[in-house]
């Protein structure tokens, strides 16, 4: 899917202002081919498989605005 390859990669920021991470992987549903939740990776290299520690599941309505960065609709209390 074209949009997520677009996606994957940008920097995670909240409505403070916070950078929580950069978007690993996005979950769609390939029934209705909408994105339901983006894996954001925490700092560290982005090599692994699977969920670990160091990342975060966000929904997709969580997420206000999509463009050079992706922007949060609420805070994240967890530093990068």
């Amino acid at each position: 899917m074209r949009i997520k390859e677009e996606v994957i990669g940008k920097e995670v920021i909240d409505t403070s202002g916070l950078v929580i991470g950069k978007v690993k992987d996005v979950d769609v549903n390939f029934e209705t081919q909408l994105m339901e939740n983006f894996i954001i990776g925490k700092g560290g290299s982005f090599g692994g498989f699977g969920m670990s520690k160091n990342e975060i599941v966000v929904p997709y309505d969580s997420i206000r605005v999509i463009g050079d960065k992706v922007l949060l609709k609420g805070e994240m209390y967890e530093p990068v």
